[in-house]
Parts: C-alpha cells; sequence; structure tokens
C-alpha cells in the first residue's frame, strides 16, 4: 500500500509542477482567456485523477484508496468552484463507468469525491489565509474518508486507514507549499521583470522595453495592414527647470508629465520615457489624423496643468511633439521621421505638434 501511494503523491506533486510550467507558457502567449484557463486546470486535475485511479490501493470488496481527493482539493483551490466541479465530475464518471462493476464501494466512492469537492469549496472561501484554508480542507477530507472506510472494511482495517489519513494529510498540507512556493516565485519573477520593463521615475516603459513593443507592433501591424502612430515628445526649456528649481523639482514635473501622457491615452497604448525629458507613446490601430488630434490634446492638457514643486511653487511648463504614422513612413523610418517632426516644432517656436510627412517617391 505505501508503495502506492507514495507513487500517488509523487505523481500529484510532479503534475502541479510540471503543469504550472505549461500554463505559465501558455498565459505567456495569451493562448486563452481565464474561463478557459479555468477550464483546462479543471480538465487536468480530473484526467490526472483518473490516472491515480491506477496506482490505488485495494482494501477488498471493491473499495480502493488513492489521493484523487487532494487532486480535486488542488483544483479547487486554484481554478475555483467550476474547475473543481470539472474535476470532480470527471474522475466521479470514470469511477462509477469505466473501474469494474458498480457495487456499494463504487457508490460511496463517488459520494466521497462530491463531498470532498463541497468541502473544498467551504474551506477555501473561508476569510483565513491560505494555510488555514487548506488545514480546514484536509481535516474535512480526512474525516470524511475515515468515516466512509470504515463501514466498508471494517474496525480490523482501522491501522491501514489511519495510515492513508495520515498520508493524505501530510500530501494537502505539502501541496499548499508547493503551490504557495510557485506563486510566490511567480510573482517574484513578474516583480523583476516589471521593474526591468520599467522607468523607476515615472513608472512608465523604459527604452528596452519601449523598443521591443515598438518592434512587435510594427510587425503585427505590417502584417495585417493596420495603423499605427508614433509620437515623440519634448519638454521644452527643461534645463531650465532644472537650473532654477533644483533636479528634485525636475523630477517632479518628469512624474507629473507621465501621469497626464497616460491619463490621456487608450489603456491599450503605450508610453514610455525615452530618456531625460523625451517621452515617446504608441498609439495602435491610429490613423496619422487621429495620432495628430491625440498629440494637440496631449499638448493642450499639459499646457493648460499646473505643476506644484516641493516648494510648493507652482510651475506651467510646454511640450513639443512629433508625430509619423505607418503605413504612411516604413516601420524602420518611423522613429526617424518622428525625430525630425519634433526637431521641426521646437525650430517653429516650441508648444506645437508637428507631423513627418512621408517621403515622395
Amino acid at each position: 500500500m505505501l508503495v502506492n501511494l507514495l507513487i500517488n503523491f509523487s505523481l500529484l506533486t510532479t503534475f502541479i509542477f510540471f503543469g504550472d510550467m505549461i500554463l505559465t507558457l501558455l498565459k505567456g502567449k495569451r493562448a486563452f482567456s481565464m474561463l478557459q484557463f479555468h477550464a483546462l486546470y479543471g480538465i487536468g486535475f480530473g484526467l490526472f485523477g483518473i490516472v491515480q485511479l491506477y496506482f490505488a490501493f485495494p482494501l477488498g470488496d471493491g473499495t480502493i484508496i488513492d489521493f484523487r481527493q487532494v487532486s480535486i482539493l488542488a483544483a479547487t483551490y486554484l481554478g475555483g468552484p467550476v474547475t473543481g466541479m470539472i474535476s470532480t465530475s470527471l474522475i466521479a464518471l470514470f469511477r462509477l463507468f469505466f473501474l469494474g462493476e458498480i457495487n456499494e464501494a463504487t457508490l460511496l466512492g463517488v459520494v466521497n469525491i462530491a463531498i470532498t469537492f463541497l468541502v473544498g469549496v467551504f474551506a477555501f472561501s473561508l476569510k483565513i489565509p491560505d494555510f488555514y484554508r487548506w488545514l480546514v480542507a484536509a481535516c474535512g477530507m480526512v474525516i470524511l474518508s475515515t468515516c466512509i472506510l470504515l463501514p466498508l472494511v471494517g474496525w480490523t482495517n482501522i491501522g491501514t486507514i489511519l495510515l492513508f489519513d495520515m498520508i493524505c494529510f501530510m500530501a494537502c498540507l505539502f501541496n499548499y507549499l508547493l503551490i504557495n512556493h510557485l506563486k510566490r516565485s511567480h510573482d517574484a519573477l513578474e516583480m523583476f521583470k516589471e521593474a526591468a520593463e520599467r522607468d523607476f521615475l515615472t513608472g512608465l516603459h523604459n527604452p528596452r522595453s519601449f523598443n521591443l513593443i515598438f518592434k512587435k507592433t510594427a510587425e503585427i501591424s505590417a502584417l495585417q495592414n493596420e495603423a499605427f502612430s508614433l509620437l515623440l515628445i519634448d519638454i521644452d526649456h527643461f534645463k531650465v527647470v532644472n537650473d532654477t528649481y533644483g533636479h528634485a523639482a525636475g523630477d517632479v514635473v518628469l512624474s507629473k508629465l507621465a501621469d497626464i501622457l497616460q491619463s490621456g491615452i487608450r489603456i491599450r497604448d503605450y508610453c514610455a520615457r525615452k530618456g531625460g525629458e523625451e517621452f515617446a507613446v504608441l498609439l495602435l490601430r491610429c490613423t496619422a489624423d487621429k495620432g495628430m488630434m491625440v498629440a494637440e490634446k496631449l499638448r493642450t492638457s499639459v499646457q493648460d496643468s499646473i505643476f506644484v514643486l516641493p516648494d510648493q511653487s507652482q510651475l506651467r511648463i510646454t511640450i513639443s511633439v512629433g508625430v509619423s504614422s505607418f503605413p504612411e513612413s516604413a516601420p524602420a523610418e518611423m522613429l526617424e521621421k518622428a525625430d525630425e517632426a519634433l526637431y521641426e516644432a521646437k525650430g517653429k517656436g516650441r508648444n506645437q505638434v508637428c507631423y513627418a510627412e512621408p517621403q515622395l517617391t
């Protein structure tokens, strides 16, 4: 018995670990919606619970013990009630119709599976820390299994039942530790990824991140023949701000400007700090005319805003904007074109928007 239960335990932890790797990869590619991911979780744990049935330990009279309940709890914890129900249904149907004849032990096994699912839904809905949720779920599962197994196999097998209960309880707590470790690892990875892609002062995308986004956007837009626009933005006379009010005031201006730019574009668009006082905005599915309208709206918003400095003094600033767009300009030329338009805007007196006219061929 011990060997089969240890195989069950090893299979479960291996499945959670590698399943998490696969789902993380799929999430990175945005191949499925959240509802589809929950369904995948449910189907995966359900199929895995079926595999566990083949490594079960028979106690006689058609009674078998394994870790299918732990799989149901894990599915319910990770994906919620819908995910847990999918897993429960798959395991219960297989136990009923594909694993020997239907008898009292089979029916009680299905009841055990169903009640385990309900125990999981109750435990994981409690407003307590996750560890105590798993503790409640594990205790409920062990009590339930004992109550169902004792009438089937009698007190003569109480030692085996208690050993099974102990291993199941430990498996639940170990799976909590494993899932929690994977979650914390994902959170840390996201934090490091965010730090690597963001400007520390403004929270906007940094140049490296923006260049990658621009390259990907250019490839997709060219493939699908969709317009997009690029804005290069520069603060007028920013050196005067730093020289007059100090670099701390300059940082406040940069941070406030970033907020104005970010709030003036759509959620699907991108805003980055290119360096110093220069910013860039990437407008997806945006024609040249609309790009100019957005640029003008941003210029006006900045012009009308009051910047409160650390010493509580107030300051107004202006920006110059250069605009380029696809398909009027090739993606490889858009940065250069927008920079030329920005230079033109500054040459015309600043605080205005200029468009990069495409070259005639």
